[in-house]
């Protein structure tokens, strides 16, 4: 049954893949009609964002050259761009490109959410903190809960667990059931022994797995066990405990769930 799983799994993913690329070459075949300069930037734009999403970044810098040789100025090619020097792992010219499209486009939240994500993955947090609080503060800007993931996980970086887990909580006051920020505020809740608060939030992923919306990992499993046990649910203990087992038989998580069956023994 699992071979047969990951065969249908290669499928659909060999599928999905040749579905991406035929939306973008018939778009692109259309925009080749296209005499309008604006809408053509656009659609170039948006091409480009496509084969990033694709982690096809040659591809993406092909099409946003053109997008650039329409409106050099142009914040969300230029945003794009920045992205696809980030991904082969040019950070300088990433920040070069994502630091224009915020000086043409002031408004232009997504690239003060990329240029900080730029920055913390180059370890300067400082400046990541500057850009993640400004894209996340933007009220009206779409991926402002996962900016405020992106800031939670830079204040935990730099030791800061309190700021981490209010970052936290505002992502889900916005999107309650983001997964990564249930999974990070309940982990970060229990270490700071809020254990109410880090349940809350373990039984909402919890319950976000058993309607087959997400998957739990060792680590969240794990985190089940350890609250089940506080409030001393012993059905919950076994439930997560098989899970983890079956799951993930060779994980630390459940080399130490083991551990743990020997000391409440002794």
């Amino acid at each position: 049954m699992r071979q047969l799983s990951n065969t249908l799994q290669q499928l659909l993913m060999i599928t999905l893949t040749l579905v991406l690329t035929a939306c973008v070459t018939t778009t692109e075949s259309r925009l080749q009609k296209n005499k309008n300069p604006d809408k053509a930037l656009e659609n170039y734009t948006q091409l480009g964002f496509g084969y990033l999403k694709q982690n096809r970044p040659d591809l993406a810098r092909q099409r946003l050259q053109k997008a650039l040789s329409i409106d050099a100025d142009h914040a969300p090619a230029n945003d794009a761009m920045g992205l696809v020097w980030q991904m082969e792992g040019e950070y300088d010219l990433a920040e070069e490109f994502m630091r224009k499209a915020i000086s043409n486009d002031s408004s232009y939240a997504a690239a003060k959410h990329h240029l900080g994500r730029l920055y913390a993955q180059m370890q300067r947090y400082d400046k990541a903190e500057k850009w993640l609080e400004t894209a996340a503060g933007d009220r009206y800007y779409d991926g402002r809960a996962n900016a405020y993931n992106d800031l939670a996980m830079n204040y935990y970086r730099q030791n800061e667990p309190v700021k981490a887990i209010d970052s936290y909580l505002e992502a889900l006051r916005l999107s309650p059931y983001n997964v990564d920020a249930l999974v990070n505020a309940s982990t970060l809740l229990f270490e700071a022994q809020r254990y109410g608060e880090s349940r809350k939030y373990f039984d909402r992923l919890d319950r976000l797995v058993a309607k087959g919306n997400t998957r739990h990992t060792s680590h969240s499993l794990w985190l089940g066990i350890k609250l089940a046990t506080i409030y001393q649910d012993t059905d919950k203990v076994i439930g997560l405990a098989t899970q983890l087992k079956k799951q993930f038989p060779d994980s630390n998580e459940y080399r130490l769930y083991q551990e743990s069956l020997g000391s409440a023994k002794d």
